[in-house]
């Protein structure tokens, strides 16, 4: 009988096929318990959602009240004001008892029920004034001190830099932090993956809110660490693999835990169905660029999407990652001009697409810069 496949990607992990995080999430925990908010900055795939996932899992454990609304899912205000007042009823709702005990808490905010696609009973939060954008805002965020246990809530908001294109603007800020800092019972965690925009929201003295959370920056794990977790979930499922071997899978992944799991998985598919329970070099190469084929098509696009200026800054950087784009760096790969060039650099690190690690200038997708290299 054929195992099932220890590793995931490509949606949120947790539990027994999580990453391995454990002091960050010590660390989160003890901040959290403290009653102070904290935010979380890091690339995309660095397992952001997955750690906070881990996080949210194990205080619902304790009876924790966890909330959590994705800001990429919110189309407007009005949305963000339903699917908040949503998240938190539904997950305080066994506290709170029935909707007509919440509805009597707002002000210009109607709960309604309708029928969804698939035939069954939806809750929604509806403005009953359009004309009542700020003044709902402030009814929903309200909310959690209103009816979540003090001291065992956490509140969590995916993607927190999407609030700028909500039509408020800093607007939306200011009346977010006026509110949340007379909540001290309630944690909130506030993460995503535009690093550049989110460290301006919360590290800018001219924003609202500056100095108002804990920072954390996930970067990639130790590689000792990420070596351990790919053999001991080899070895889980009853299969095999060398250290050297899994931090071959390691190398090619960027040791980034999305790839190092994504890559993982398709070694686990080449061997699984064969006799031998064993790792192979080849078994690594070939799921490698199995994996690789599956991506190609999204690496083009990302590196079609941008203008010629910045297509030729990230075929560089994934050729030489560097420090300095003097004449000589500039010669040896085409690239324009240095004003240009800078030009290029700041909008690739605003759109996360270029990172800074110890001053050196690289692509955050190690596959992305596998790609472009290998062209």
């Amino acid at each position: 009988m054929r195992m099932r496949n220890p590793f995931r990607y490509g949606s949120r992990v947790t539990g027994g096929a999580f990453f391995d995080r454990e002091r960050i999430i010590r660390d989160m925990l003890d901040v959290i318990d403290g009653g102070n908010n904290i935010v979380l900055y890091g690339p995309r795939r660095y397992g952001k959602s997955s750690l906070v996932g881990e996080i949210m899992s194990r205080l619902r454990g304790k009876g924790w009240v966890c909330a959590e609304v994705n800001l990429m899912d919110v189309a407007s205000l009005e949305d963000f004001v339903s699917q908040y007042a949503r998240a938190l009823y539904r997950e305080a709702s066994p506290v709170v008892g029935t909707i007509r005990h919440v509805a009597g808490l707002f002000k210009r905010v109607t709960p309604a029920v309708s029928i969804s696609d698939d035939g069954r009973p939806e809750l929604k939060f509806e403005i009953s004034s359009r004309k009542a954008g700020v003044a709902a805002l402030r009814d929903v965020l309200e909310l959690p001190a209103k009816i979540c246990p003090a001291g065992r809530t956490l509140v969590v908001f995916d993607e927190f830099q999407e609030v700028e294109s909500l039509g408020l603007g800093q607007q939306f800020e200011r009346t977010m932090r006026s509110v949340i800092q007379n909540q001290p019972d309630i944690a909130y965690v506030f993460l995503g993956s535009k690093t550049h925009m989110l460290e301006r929201m919360f590290a800018s003295p001219s924003r609202p809110f500056y100095n108002s959370a804990q920072k954390f920056m996930l970067s990639r794990p130790p590689v000792e660490e990420s070596r351990r977790f790919v053999v001991e979930r080899f070895r889980s499922v009853g299969i095999s693999i060398s250290e050297p071997l899994a931090e071959k899978v390691v190398t090619l992944a960027g040791n980034v835990p999305y790839y190092v799991q994504a890559v993982s998985s398709w070694v686990y598919g080449t061997v699984a169905g064969g006799r031998s329970k064993t790792v192979r070099s080849a078994d690594v190469d070939e799921a490698f660029h199995s994996f690789y084929a599956t991506e190609t098509i999204l690496l083009e696009s990302v590196f079609a999407s941008r203008p010629e200026s910045q297509r030729l800054l990230m075929r560089a950087l994934a050729k030489e990652p560097s420090a300095r784009f003097d004449e000589t760096y500039r010669d040896r790969h085409s690239l324009p001009s240095t004003s240009t060039v800078n030009t290029a650099l700041r909008r690739l690190v605003k759109e996360s697409i270029v990172e800074s690690q110890n001053g050196v200038y690289t692509l955050a997708d190690p596959l992305l810069a596998y790609h472009l290299a290998s062209k």
